[in-house]
């Protein structure tokens, strides 16, 4: 989520959150991203778990209860007080509050956190950043993953949501968007800024990651107008299916409503054996 600007936008809408997780395009967002993050702990060799996760920006914890349920230890970072005791009541439910630990701050207090993370997630968060921040940002994330390690960031698509704005309100509606380079959050009732992938490629290039997976998630469901049949279990599971499929493969990734990048920090003298 993007609580990593601070202020109450987020700490006051968690309900709101909650709701648009548990409608069918949240359900499938956290779907497509579990099998994403499942595949980066397998390249890791740490399919069974035991990897160090850190998840800025991590909300009420919805990933990070994933990973921890998949035997990993994950450290959320999120400012949002009551989004944090969300996510520790998430993990106990769970029966997995010792593999989860939380941390009031921003990917502004990455440092005392610490490094050496073989798996860093910013989902949700660069949208919210200013633009001038972005190279500092991702500079952050790359200086908390260990060499080998990899960071995995997230956003809404800008071209996706032009689309969709065809697909829902019309042509006017979608020239609208074009022309905009601010995407408005119903969930959060703010303003986000347009993060084409492209742009946070470069930034993870330039601060000395190689990218290797591109993913996206909702490639099909937002371009399904009517949301009715998508309560219907048979419905969704066909969906859920389709979007498993089509969430690594071109030319679909460009149109999906989220994109995900993943970039790997290169191993170097003094890298930590797995």
């Amino acid at each position: 989520m993007g609580a990593a600007r601070g202020d109450d936008v987020f700490e006051e809408r968690l309900a709101q959150w909650q709701a648009w997780c548990e409608a069918p395009w949240g359900r499938l967002r956290f779907s497509v991203v579990r099998e994403t993050l499942r595949r980066q702990a397998e390249a890791l060799g740490a399919a069974g778990g035991g990897l160090r996760v850190l998840d800025v920006g991590g909300g009420d914890g919805r990933d990070a209860v994933a990973l921890a349920r998949a035997g990993h230890h994950v450290t959320v970072l999120d400012p949002a007080p009551s989004w944090l005791a969300e996510a520790r009541r998430r993990a106990e439910s769970a029966g997995v509050g010792e593999r989860l630990v939380t941390v009031e701050g921003s990917i502004d207090d990455l440092g005392p956190v610490g490094g050496g993370f073989d798996l860093v997630l910013c989902h949700f968060v660069v949208h919210y950043r200013p633009a001038e921040t972005g190279a500092a940002d991702v500079r952050r994330l790359a200086e908390a993953v260990r060499p080998g390690g990899r960071v995995s960031v997230m956003a809404p698509n800008p071209a996706a949501r032009v689309i969709g704005r065809l697909v829902r309100e019309g042509p006017e509606a979608a020239l609208g968007q074009l022309a905009s380079d601010d995407m408005e959050s119903a969930t959060f009732a703010t303003t986000a800024r347009a993060v084409p992938p492209e742009e946070v490629e470069s930034l993870l290039v330039d601060a000395g990651l190689e990218v290797v997976g591109r993913y996206a998630a909702r490639v099909a469901n937002d371009y399904l107008a009517d949301d009715t049949p998508k309560t219907d279990p048979d419905y969704f599971a066909a969906l859920e299916r389709l979007e498993l499929a089509l969430c690594d493969q071109e030319p679909f990734i460009g149109l999906g409503a989220l994109w995900q990048r993943v970039a790997q920090r290169p191993e170097g003298p003094g890298a930590r054996e797995r």
